[in-house]
Formats: structure tokens, C-alpha cells, sequence
């Protein structure tokens, strides 16, 4: 059995690796070991529901990068498991697979190829591409990108010209999957191609299909605003490459609000430089005008929520990603999600209170207008592909 590593490091990656965990651990060819900060929002659960995990030492801060590092390779060198699994662009994620990059462990990076220009992730997610070798994408754009980035590009436009062939590089939907694995002139085909690039969609969209949205009666137990009356989740998070203007951003964004007299369910933003700025600044709003703030939801509980919002206002990928699932206009402000693939039920604006309102204003009118969408990240049904596809791996640690 190969034995696959996952790392989790906070909500921002636990929702989306869930599933592909449950489905490594039911699968008969592949062992699960995962690895997480003993102050990981799910640790318990993770402790109880998954067995074979290695506690790290908690992450606070960006100024952690290098302990989490260090325990990583600890434990990686300990164990030595034949793959690393991560997810997106986190710092800490970026410190995990270099510590499994200079243990010559292979590295699958999931939701690769994306763009955020207004955050250093975009650098962190592109460097995390460039050291792992097995890469799974939410959309065939962002695996085109990732053929861009690791210099693929001749192949791809080759396999466009010849569609009769197998494809090793993008798989959409891995439905020639068992066709790849029967080919028996795979060298005469692809000579020295070790490029993997899969589009299997979003896992995060995962819990739509697996699992059941929670009840109204069963979600106020969790929140304190009247879920029977119109309400605005609201989530903000550090712009990192405009940190001068954190105070002056969440300011424009909590008077937009404050001017919508709706009921607004905060949720804290991610530990990013500056966050505090963010927790002080909406702390005192909730306690000024009654608002709702939560530090974290389960991934399934916040879902549940999105399917009873009356809108969706921040700078979270959620609001990008899941959103369209549920047919939820979102409004994104500022440029910390700018370049990312957006549904038509996402309206993009300048973090300024003004613009927010005339965005929300969109977002309402195209709510009572058209009010559908296709969502471009997938059908949830991302993690079992993911899986299929790490079992017919061949072991690969040195």
C-alpha cells in the first residue's frame, strides 16, 4: 500500500480535502497519515475520526512558517510517506511541501494554476506548482496555466491536434482514465513526458453531492441572527499586497453594510499579517449594531448557511467557488480574488463603500432577474477522481 500524507492547516483546506481523506482511507491500495497543527480548528475530530495523525506545533502567525517547517520534515523523515497531498496557497502549505521537496517526497498540489493578484498566495500557489509533480486543478483553464508554468505547452496544442491519442497532461474529468492505463506504447506516444496535470473541479463542492445541507432549525442553533429574515455573510480577509490599507478597506466595507439595515453573520478572516486589524474592527461593529460573528464553521455548516443567505459580501474565494452552487449573488470587493475564474453570479468592485453598495445593488437585481448559474469548478466529484488517480501512481519516494 502507498502510504499518502495529507496536510491540513486551518479551514481554509479542511472542507476541501475532507472527502478526499474519507475516500483514502476507504481505498484498499492507499494508507492515510495526516498532518496538522495541534491548534487546528477540527483537531478532535480529526483525532477521532481519522486515526494516523502527527500534531505539529499551533500556527498563529505568518511568523510560524518556519517552525511548521521544521516539524514537517521531522515527521516526513520519521515516516517517509511515498506522497505529500496539499491544498491551495497558504504559507504553511507552502512550508509543508518544501520540507516534502527536500525530502525527494513527491508533492500533488490541489487547486493549482488560479490567480489572486491583491495576495502574496499567488506566489506561495505558484511556487507550490513548481515543486510538486502530480497537480490537480478545478478548471481546464487553471490546468492549462499549470502546462504554461511547467512548460508544456507544445504537448498540449500537439494532443488538440491529434485527439485520438490518450492524454497524460490535462485530464478533464479523467473519463479516458482507464485508457491511459491500458496503453502499452506509452513511450512511443509521450517520450520523457513527466508532466501530470489533472482537471477534476473543486473538491470543496464535494459536500454537495456526499453529504446533506443542514436544516434551518438545526443552523440557529449556531448563529444568533434570525435566520427567518433576510441576512449578508460577510467575510473579510488581509489584501497582502496592500496592508497600508487594511483599517481604511474594512471600514469602507462595514459602512456598506451598515447602510444595507440587513443582519450581517461575520465569520473571522484567516490568520494573515494584519488580521487583527480585521477582528478588531468587526468585533466592535457586531457589538455596535448587533451582528452575528463566528471564528469558524464547519464546512458543512457554512454551506448549509450559504443555501439561506440573501447575499454574500467579501474578499473569501468562497464566494467565487461555492457561491454559484447554491445560486447566491456574491459581491467581491477589492483585488485579493482579482484574476480568478468568476460565475455570473459574482459582481467584482473596488473596496469602497460606495461601489460596494452599487455592486449589492447588481447583485440583488441579477438575483431577482435571472437568479441561475452554471458553476465552471466543478459537479462534486472531485475527490473520488483524485483518488482513482493516486491509486494507479506508482510509488516514487527516494
Amino acid at each position: 500500500m502507498k502510504t499518502i500524507a495529507v496536510i491540513t492547516t486551518c479551514r481554509a483546506d479542511f472542507g476541501y480535502l475532507y472527502w478526499i481523506m474519507k475516500d483514502i482511507q476507504s481505498s484498499a491500495k492507499l494508507s492515510l497519515q495526516i498532518i496538522l497543527p495541534i491548534n487546528h480548528h477540527e483537531v478532535n475530530n480529526i483525532l477521532n475520526e481519522f486515526g494516523c495523525t502527527y500534531l505539529t506545533s499551533p500556527i498563529s502567525s505568518i511568523k510560524d512558517y518556519g517552525q511548521f517547517y521544521s516539524d514537517c520534515h521531522k515527521i516526513m523523515s520519521d515516516t517517509r510517506p511515498d506522497m505529500v497531498v496539499v491544498l491551495g496557497d497558504r504559507f504553511e502549505v507552502h512550508a509543508a511541501a518544501t520540507a516534502a521537496l527536500l525530502l525527494s517526497i513527491p508533492i500533488a498540489h490541489i487547486h493549482g494554476g488560479e490567480t489572486t493578484t491583491g495576495a502574496f498566495d499567488n506566489e506561495l500557489r505558484n511556487s507550490i506548482t513548481q515543486m510538486a509533480t502530480y497537480h490537480f486543478t478545478a478548471t481546464k483553464d487553471y490546468a492549462e496555466k499549470v502546462g504554461l508554468m511547467l512548460g508544456s505547452k507544445p504537448l498540449i496544442n500537439y494532443l488538440e491536434a491529434n485527439p485520438h491519442l490518450p492524454n497524460p497532461c490535462i485530464w478533464d474529468w479523467c473519463e479516458a482514465y482507464d485508457m491511459w492505463l491500458s496503453v502499452d506504447d506509452w513511450d512511443k506516444y509521450y517520450p520523457n513526458q513527466k508532466i501530470n496535470i489533472y482537471n477534476v473541479g473543486s473538491s470543496g463542492l464535494d459536500w454537495l453531492t456526499r453529504a446533506k445541507l443542514l436544516s434551518k432549525d438545526k443552523l440557529q442553533q449556531h448563529v444568533s441572527i434570525n435566520l427567518n429574515q433576510p441576512f449578508i455573510m460577510a467575510c473579510f480577509h488581509p489584501v497582502t499586497k496592500e496592508l497600508n490599507k487594511t483599517g481604511e478597506y474594512i471600514r469602507e466595507l462595514i459602512t456598506a453594510l451598515y447602510k444595507n439595515d440587513v443582519q450581517v453573520l461575520w465569520i473571522k478572516p484567516n490568520i494573515d499579517p494584519k488580521y487583527e486589524i480585521i477582528n478588531e474592527w468587526i468585533e466592535y461593529a457586531c457589538k455596535s449594531y448587533e451582528w452575528n460573528l463566528v471564528d469558524n464553521l464547519d464546512h458543512l455548516t457554512y454551506l448549509s448557511l450559504l443555501q439561506y443567505a440573501e447575499i454574500m459580501v467579501g474578499n473569501s474565494s468562497s464566494g467565487i467557488i461555492e457561491s454559484a452552487s447554491f445560486y447566491l449573488p456574491s459581491v467581491t470587493v477589492g483585488s485579493r480574488q482579482d484574476g480568478r475564474i468568476k460565475p455570473d453570479n459574482v459582481f467584482s468592485c473596488p473596496c469602497e463603500t460606495d461601489a460596494i453598495l452599487t455592486a449589492m445593488g447588481r447583485a440583488r437585481e441579477w438575483n431577482a432577474t435571472v437568479g441561475k448559474c452554471e458553476n465552471p469548478y466543478g459537479d462534486g466529484k472531485s475527490s473520488e477522481r483524485i483518488v482513482k488517480i493516486l491509486e494507479g501512481i506508482p510509488c516514487m519516494t527516494v
